[in-house]
């Protein structure tokens, strides 16, 4: 049973994917965004330890602006700001300005790939992380600006990001999949026509955002992949990774969640899930893989997933497919196998 938190979500509960609706945000999705303690708390603290007055700044992915706000706060000589909505974009100049900040901070509106600065920053700030970090397209995007708009002894924000994946007995959340419970969007609109307005063609073909319990635990969660946005980095990866089964239980899935190193002091980890005392993420929630076929499990078992990224596209900055597959053995015998991929294949 789900039960609805002072948040308005509940655990387990499964929300459409954001990140794959990027080019679609409005001013609802930001103002969840705003409220989001655990976001706003940790990028506030970053912020006014890596922005020294005089400092020339980039936001990438400004949206409202608060991040750039912040670093103006801070004492930031001027701020570059960059988003391709130019509706939200107008709201960050419209907030700047109001807090008297205006003469300070530059707007620029477009994919970051094509614009030009005058001027190389000392800090670059970016918020484009999805709940399994790459989610946002944020390797390319975060990568192409440090090469052109970062200063040699800069800093970028975050400087470094982990993934990781931890198989689960989500089995709430599992049930709501199942039966098309999902939230987000229109919901007067039936959850698998949502689900297709994004390209996806059944219900376990995709992740969702959903708060996923640290008692729903199979295994150790396991560090997937690290981030530091340099040239070298690819968008396009497979790993395998192996699990001991650590208790009884019904395996419906993988959770995902990152932890990123914002400043030298600051860590947001968003692998909590304490709603109602603000521990875990409004906005980014976990990322919740499932399963089609729950799988009873016992302690010993052994899990191998081989997990996949593939942008959709050569030319979009957002977007990509996930592929989730593997199997459970039990002493010398394999006792099930799944494979899943998320969306549809928009690169052929």
């Amino acid at each position: 049973m789900l039960t609805p938190s002072v948040a308005g979500y509940a655990s387990q509960e499964p929300w459409l994917p954001e990140a794959e609706g990027i080019t679609d945000w409005g001013q609802d999705f930001h103002t969840l965004l705003l409220g989001d303690r655990l976001r706003m708390t940790a990028f506030r603290t970053a912020i006014f330890e890596a922005v020294a007055p005089g400092s020339i700044v980039v936001d990438l992915g400004t949206g409202t602006g608060i991040l750039a706000q912040w670093a103006l706060e801070a004492g930031a000589a001027r701020v570059y700001g960059i988003d391709f909505n130019k509706s939200i974009l107008d709201s960050a100049v419209d907030r700047i300005t109001a807090e008297g900040h205006g003469a300070r901070f530059h707007p620029r509106h477009g994919m970051s790939y094509d614009i030009e600065l005058p001027e190389r920053a000392d800090v670059i700030i970016s918020e484009t992380l999805g709940n399994l970090t790459d989610n946002e397209g944020c390797v390319r995007i975060l990568a192409d600006a440090r090469t052109r708009f970062l200063a040699d002894d800069g800093v970028l924000l975050p400087s470094k990001v982990e993934s990781y994946l931890t198989p689960v007995a989500a089995t709430a959340a599992h049930a709501a999949v199942e039966r098309g419970d999902i939230r987000g969007g229109d919901e007067s609109v039936p959850g698998s026509d949502r689900l297709r307005g994004l390209g996806i063609t059944g219900v376990f073909d995709t992740y969702y955002d959903t708060i996923v319990p640290r008692d729903t635990y199979l295994a150790t969660p396991r560090l997937a992949r690290t981030y530091e946005f340099t040239a070298t980095e690819t968008d396009e990866y497979t790993i395998t990774t192996r699990f001991l089964i650590k208790r009884d239980g019904m395996f419906t899935g993988f959770k995902g969640y990152f932890i990123a190193d914002l400043s030298p002091s600051v860590c947001m980890d968003i692998s909590g899930d304490d709603i109602t005392n603000g521990t875990t993420s409004d906005s980014w929630k976990h990322c919740y893989l499932p399963v089609a076929t729950p799988v009873e499990v016992v302690r010993g078992d052994r899990l191998t997933l081989t997990f996949s990224r593939k942008p959709n596209s050569a030319n979009s900055a957002f977007g990509q497919r996930y592929t989730w597959s593997g199997s459970i053995h039990r002493d010398n015998d394999q006792i099930a196998a799944f494979e899943h991929q998320s969306g549809v294949d928009r690169s052929r």
